[in-house]
């Protein structure tokens, strides 16, 4: 005769092998959002964010395939995520209302623009001649450092690094020649409004023209920044 009392053990665990089959048919079965519906919905932003259209102009990271999200009932909405501060590198949020869910897709901006480019490798502390620069058409998209869009801006500049041939030349790697030195006397220019105010000062380090630099009232010992107009003035701008 059977074992009667291992009966309700033997019909909880077919019972519950069950449910495990049923939840595992549900979720194969689960409606699935499209990865492609999501890559459209972020393009589609990044293109009316950005003003450009092409598929060439706009690099949307396909999402990875694993990815299981639950089929939308309403139409996928997408945003600019906050904090997305490059113009060119977007992160977007693709989101559905019901089942609530949000998903984040880089967007890369491809960007063309002219900027001044080396023409020959350029030396540490050399001075950049006009034929040692020229306009080209770059992708924007790797210039993070900004860059120059005419030469005339370039040539005259000290380099502060080597520079490779072809390479983009940023503001940081290129600075005027210093027409104020650190220790050198200058005049210290204060305006307000129709009245100006002129005072004997000393650099405290150096600078080109446009460039700012910390100075030292000669007389009262107090320190301020100011603007570099040219060889020995510097200005304090006015707010």
């Amino acid at each position: 005769m059977p074992y009667p009392r291992h009966r309700p053990f033997a019909r909880s665990l077919a019972s519950l092998v069950f449910v495990l089959a049923s939840a595992t048919a549900h979720a194969q079965d689960m409606a699935l959002t499209d990865p492609a519906a999501i890559v459209a919905t972020a393009r589609a932003t990044a293109a009316a964010y950005s003003g450009r259209t092409a598929l060439a102009d706009l690099d949307v990271r396909t999402p990875d395939p694993r990815l299981r999200l639950p089929a939308c009932e309403a139409p996928l909405d997408g945003r600019v995520a906050p904090g997305t501060r490059s113009p060119t590198q977007l992160t977007i949020e693709v989101a559905c209302a019901r089942p609530a869910w949000r998903h984040y897709v880089p967007v890369r901006i491809r960007v063309e623009d002219t900027v001044v480019a080396t023409t020959r490798a350029i030396a540490r502390g050399q001075a950049i001649e006009a034929g040692d620069v020229e306009v080209v058409r770059r992708d924007l998209g790797g210039l993070g450092a900004g860059y120059f869009r005419a030469t005339d801006a370039v040539v005259g500049r000290i380099a502060q690094r080597s520079l490779g041939a072809g390479e983009v030349v940023a503001p940081a790697s290129a600075k005027p020649p210093a027409v104020v030195r650190r220790g050198q006397q200058v005049t210290l220019l204060a305006t307000a409004g129709v009245v100006q105010v002129r005072v004997e000062a000393v650099a405290l380090g150096d600078a080109g023209v446009t460039e700012r630099v910390r100075v030292r009232n000669a007389a009262t010992g107090r320190q301020v920044e100011g603007v570099v107009r040219s060889a020995g003035l510097v200005e304090i701008e006015s707010r």
